[in-house]
């Protein structure tokens, strides 16, 4: 179980998150465009520009099982500090991943987040999200992926919906 903020839009970062998750929607509803499971390959192949303000990284769709989801970031130049990845699981059960890969409860905070120690390599950062089973978690998913540049922390956002059909 995750620990709830009292209200996720009083942290700047909280409605950051919020404001770039409505515009994956918005974005996603307007293009009408949702990756299945095997484009998430082409998905992970993309190379990425995170941005202080949050970038859409698309939604994909999941019956259950995400299999070795990875985003790809450029990092212009950016003196790369820390590295984070942190999800919003359906309508506010916050998770962070840690830099083993496990996913535990975080408060919300991004004074809060674990640095997972991903390192960049030709000025990109290979952000490894999840490998396996979501499927209890699977009512909606926001996965973010962030590194720490000074004091700037830039972010983008990746939905994840249940798969239509499946009963998720």
């Amino acid at each position: 179980m995750g620990v709830l903020m009292e209200d996720p839009r009083q942290t700047l970062l909280g409605s950051k998150v919020g404001l770039a998750s409505r515009r994956v929607v918005a974005v996603v509803a307007a293009l009408s465009v949702v990756f299945t499971l095997t484009g998430i390959a082409v998905a992970q192949e993309a190379v990425h520009t995170l941005t202080e303000g949050g970038t859409a990284l698309g939604t994909v769709q999941s019956a259950g099982s995400l299999d070795d989801l990875r985003i790809v970031v450029n990092v212009g130049g950016d003196a790369v500090a820390s590295t984070h990845v942190w999800a919003v699981i359906g309508g506010g059960d916050y998770r962070q991943r840690t830099n083993n890969g496990y996913w535990v409860p975080w408060s919300g905070a991004v004074t809060d987040l674990i640095d997972n120690g991903f390192a960049a390599k030709d000025g990109k950062i290979v952000f490894k999200i999840v490998d396996g089973s979501i499927s209890a978690d699977n009512q909606g998913i926001t996965f973010v992926v962030g590194y720490r540049s000074g004091d700037v922390l830039k972010f983008g956002t990746l939905g994840v919906v249940p798969k239509s059909g499946d009963g998720s």
